[in-house]
C-alpha cells in the first residue's frame, strides 16, 4: 500500500506538468494568438469589399386555377428553363456578350432558378446579377420571352377557335330560351316543368359562360396579368457575406497560429531527446530539408 500511493501521486504529477507546459506555450504566444486572428478577420473583411457583389430579384406568377390548366405550372416553368430562352435572356440582357451559346447557357443556369410550390403551385423565379438593375432586368426579360410559349400553336389555336365558337353559338340559344322562359313565369301561365326548365336553363347558361371564359384564357395564354408580384429591386446583395468572411478568416487564421505554436513547441521539446531528434533528422533528410 506504501508502494502504490507515490506512484499514482508521481504520474498525476506529469499530468499536471504537461498540462501546465502547454499553458505556459500558450501564454508565451498570447500576443501572437491574439493578433493573427485579428489581422486575417480585417484581411478577409477587406476581401468581402473587393469581390463583386451579387444581387436577387424575385418575382412570382400564378396560374389560373382552371381544369383546362392543371399541370400547366410545370409547362410554364420549363419554358423557363429552355435553352433557347435562357441563351436569347442572356443575350438580351447583355450577359457576357462575347460568350458562345454553351458558355452562355451554362451560366445563365446559374444565375436563373424557377421552381413550382406544391402546395400553392405558385411558380417563382429568381435572377442574379451584378448590379440591382441588371438582376431585374434578366428577371423581366425571361418572363417576356417564355411566357409567349404558352399561347397555343396553329393546329391547337384552330381547334380553340372552333369549340369557342360552338360554345358562343349554344349559349345565344341558350339564352335565347331562358328569355322565352322567363317571360312565361312572368305571365303566369307556366307550370312547375317550366319553373325546372327555367332553373336547369340558368345552371347551363352559367357553365357555359365559364367554359367561354375558359376558352378564351387557354388561346391567350399564360401573361404578364398573371405576376402576383413582379420583379423585385433589390436593396443588397445576397453575397458575398462580409461579416461571415471576416469571422471564418479570423478562425482560420488562429487554428493555423496554435498549429504553428504547438509544432514550434514539439521541435524545440524533441531536439532536447536524442531519440525524437534522430527522429527530426530523419524527416527533414526525408523531405529534401538541411539537417
Amino acid at each position: 500500500m506504501s508502494d502504490t500511493s507515490p506512484s499514482h501521486s508521481t504520474g498525476h504529477s506529469e499530468d499536471e506538468i504537461d498540462l501546465l507546459d502547454l499553458l505556459v506555450v500558450l501564454a508565451d504566444n498570447i500576443k501572437l494568438l491574439v493578433a493573427v486572428p485579428i489581422c486575417t478577420g480585417l484581411l478577409g473583411l477587406g476581401a468581402g469589399f473587393l469581390l463583386t457583389p451579387t444581387y436577387e430579384s424575385r418575382s412570382v406568377l400564378s396560374v389560373p386555377s382552371t381544369p383546362s390548366m392543371i399541370g400547366q405550372q410545370d409547362v410554364i416553368a420549363s419554358y423557363v428553363r429552355a435553352a433557347d430562352v435562357l441563351v436569347a435572356a442572356g443575350r438580351e440582357a447583355q450577359i457576357g456578350p462575347a460568350l458562345t451559346d454553351g458558355k452562355l447557357l451554362k451560366k445563365m443556369e446559374v444565375l436563373v432558378n424557377v421552381s413550382v410550390g406544391r402546395q400553392d403551385k405558385l411558380i417563382t423565379l429568381t435572377t442574379q446579377g451584378a448590379t440591382p438593375e441588371s438582376a431585374q432586368q434578366l428577371n423581366q426579360v425571361l418572363w417576356k420571352l417564355a411566357l409567349p410559349k404558352s399561347i397555343p400553336q396553329t393546329s391547337d389555336m384552330a381547334r380553340l377557335n372552333t369549340q369557342l365558337t360552338a360554345e358562343k353559338e349554344r349559349l345565344t340559344s341558350g339564352l335565347a330560351l331562358e328569355a322565352s322562359t322567363a317571360r312565361t313565369l312572368q305571365n303566369g301561365s307556366a307550370n312547375e316543368s317550366t319553373a325546372r326548365l327555367y332553373g336547369e336553363l340558368l345552371a347551363s347558361n352559367s357553365k357555359r359562360l365559364e367554359r367561354i371564359a375558359e376558352l378564351e384564357a387557354l388561346m391567350e395564354g399564360v401573361t404578364a396579368k398573371s405576376l402576383t408580384q413582379q420583379a423585385t429591386l433589390p436593396e443588397d446583395p445576397i453575397k458575398p457575406k462580409k461579416a461571415m468572411i471576416a469571422v471564418a478568416a479570423g478562425l482560420g487564421g488562429g487554428f493555423l497560429t496554435l498549429l504553428f505554436i504547438f509544432a514550434r513547441h514539439a521541435l524545440r521539446t524533441a531536439s532536447r531527446n536524442p531519440e525524437q531528434a534522430e527522429k527530426i533528422r530523419r524527416m527533414r533528410q526525408a523531405v529534401g530539408l538541411k539537417t
